[in-house]
């Protein structure tokens, strides 16, 4: 098993992801060197999620994720981030398109509409790309599947490339749990 064990539920924000960064890279600053990433999420702020891909790729040790629950949205590259990638028989993953949040009573121009479709544009490309080479999947097939919104069971996903193993056995219960609710 893991020597970092993380069960990270709720949404993907700023408070969430700076406290999974803290908690893992504090300890492989003090010489773990694997994490097992436990996640059940709705998702949340793409920047946010890219980012805790780029770190756990980045970490330079052994990164197990586990969907013990629904990965969704911004989830889904959070948890291909792992070398091994587990899912729990009853997990789910939902893979969708860009959302933008627009400020009640916004007025946008058409050239602040224009910027906010090309960056939606690119942080749909980034997902599928990361989807996409950790998966196996096609780039197109994860694109169309972002445009339409599909969702996988463990099965489907295991047949999709995220998953690479369904097992319901999660931690070593002889070892810490760190919490992390967004």
């Amino acid at each position: 098993m893991a020597e970092i064990q993380v069960l990270f539920t709720g949404d993907v924000n700023q408070q969430s992801v700076t406290r999974l960064i803290s908690e893992v890279t504090d300890r492989v600053g003090k010489g773990a060197r694997s994490v097992l990433l436990a996640l059940s999420t709705p998702g949340g702020g793409v920047h946010w999620g890219v980012t805790a891909y780029g770190l756990l790729r980045g970490l330079g040790i052994e990164v197990i994720t586990h969907n013990v629950g629904q990965v969704d949205s911004i989830g889904g590259p959070i948890y291909a981030a792992g070398d091994r990638r587990l899912c729990t028989s009853q997990g789910r993953f939902l893979i969708h398109s860009v959302y933008w949040p627009f400020a009640v009573g916004a007025n946008p121009s058409e050239k602040e509409v224009g910027d906010i479709l090309i960056a939606m544009q690119r942080d749909r490309d980034r997902i599928a790309t990361i989807l996409s080479e950790r998966s196996g999947t096609a780039i197109e097939t994860v694109r169309d599947d972002m445009r339409n919104t599909r969702i996988l069971d463990a099965g489907e996903a295991k047949d999709y490339g995220l998953v690479h193993e369904i097992t319901d056995d999660v931690f070593d219960p002889s070892q810490e749990i760190v919490n992390i609710s967004g």
